[in-house]
């Protein structure tokens, strides 16, 4: 009777064996067809960042429980993700839930891991009140590692739960919210959050964040095997995320910095309030430095043509004075004029190099009368003071400035100037360079 008893247990060991001995992978979750097919070549590398690596080519977000850090070596070319996983997954039982591209891996309960190297584990029966005789296994057998089950007893844990893993990921893998108040928030790197919330103190990340990372009143910083899915968001402090850490949404810093390493990834805009506003102090600086420019190029400008065209820039300036409403209109008749005959003249190829001929010309008259327009303008002020042009022409170069800077108002300003130096061109004919017939001078201004 003990001799079949014992031949009993055997058969029963031996059974669990060959049930243990091929792990297997369930699928859960929408998993389409089309998905782009996958290649990784990977040595020597722990069977979780295998994973990773497989998540990363095929644009999964992966969270996974009790990694096994067993190494693979894996030489894939344009497979299917899900096979791929699948051939990965074949040290215990797996069930593999997808939702989107959000990928969650957890060993199957019940599963019992199958040690590296061998190609099954041996089991031993556990403990029962009466001590059971030792079981002879078979020669074949016989080689493979114990690996004892799960006590009986609720008060020990099974061999396939961590004693340090954390709660968030044995209950289902998303975490739980976690809110800080006054001090530091550590998410080590078995560890999986949710969302993550620290008022007045600072976060430093090791591993899986779910959702989001809020921090008010403090920094934040990301280390190498961090992932946050969510967004990441700092106010009062900086975010330092080095090489190897990921966020996959967007970073919106203010009081602070971001900081990030060149190989760390970021999914979604990056807004750092100090560098947007340092920029944008830094382009307004370079409009300001810009209009001093123009402006002083502008004064040099008329300073030498009141030098050397006094006579022709005095017949400018009476025009000006004289009848500025006509001065004004005949300048955007000058100007619709002036871009038809352009216009007509690049129909054919011999009038092209004449409009563009016309064009430097026109482009020439216009600073020029926009010079005579400023000094008039300038003269109209401090004539009284000063009989000075170049005085005149400071001044009004000095208002065009401050009145072209007005938001809104400026652009008007600009416009109503060069009309009215096109104007001015057009009223003197050139400044006296095109003669009218029974003309007595070379110039013909309103004071003649």
């Amino acid at each position: 009777m003990m001799r079949s008893f014992r031949w009993l247990l055997w058969f029963c060991s031996l059974m669990l064996l060959s049930a243990s001995a091929f792990a297997g992978v369930r699928f859960d979750g929408d998993w389409p067809e089309d998905d782009k097919n996958v290649s990784l070549s990977v040595t020597e590398l722990p069977r979780a960042d295998a994973l990773r690596k497989l998540a990363d080519q095929a644009g999964w977000s992966i969270v996974i429980d009790k990694p096994n850090r067993d190494k693979v070596d894996v030489q894939v070319k344009n497979q299917p993700p899900r096979k791929v996983m699948e051939l990965l997954l074949t040290d215990r039982d797996y069930l593999v839930k997808r939702e989107g591209t959000l990928v969650h891996v957890s060993v199957a309960q019940g599963s019992v891991v199958a040690s590296e190297g061998s190609s099954a584990p041996s089991t031993a029966l556990p403990a029962s009140s009466g001590a059971a005789p030792a079981v002879p296994l078979p020669a074949s057998a016989a080689t493979a590692p114990a690996v004892p089950l799960a006590a009986t007893s609720n008060d020990e844990p099974t061999p396939a739960t961590s004693k340090t893993e954390p709660a968030a990921e044995s209950s289902g893998g998303s975490g739980e919210d976690r809110v800080i108040t006054g001090g530091k928030a550590v998410v080590r790197a078995d560890e999986v959050v949710a969302d993550l919330v620290v008022m007045g103190g600072a976060a430093e990340i090791y591993g899986v964040v779910t959702g989001d990372v809020s921090v008010l009143g403090g920094s934040a910083k990301l280390f190498k095997g961090a992932h946050v899915h969510g967004d990441a968001s700092v106010m009062g402090g900086s975010l330092d995320v080095e090489d190897g850490a990921r966020i996959d949404g967007s970073v919106d810093v203010l009081g602070g910095k971001v900081r990030r390493g060149d190989e760390a990834h970021v999914g979604g805009r990056v807004r750092d309030a100090a560098r947007s506003a340092a920029a944008k102090g830094n382009s307004v600086l370079r409009d300001i430095g810009q209009a001093l420019t123009r402006t002083a190029v502008l004064f040099v400008f008329g300073a030498v043509l009141l030098a050397l065209a006094t006579r022709r820039m005095e017949s400018l300036e009476k025009e000006i004075a004289a009848r500025p409403m006509r001065t004004f209109a005949l300048g955007i008749v000058g100007l619709l004029l002036s871009a038809l005959v352009v216009i007509v003249l690049c129909v054919t190829l011999v009038g092209i190099p004449l409009a563009v001929i016309g064009v430097l010309v026109g482009t020439f008259a216009t600073y020029v009368g926009i010079a005579a327009a400023l000094t008039t303008l300038g003269g109209a002020l401090i004539h009284h003071k000063t009989p000075n042009p170049y005085a005149h022409l400071a001044l009004g170069c000095v208002l065009y400035l401050a009145a072209s800077s007005l938001p809104f108002i400026g652009g008007f300003v600009t416009a109503a100037l060069v009309l009215v130096g096109i104007g001015s061109i057009f009223a003197t004919r050139g400044a006296g360079f095109v003669r009218r017939k029974n003309d007595n001078g070379p110039y013909r201004t309103a004071a003649a």
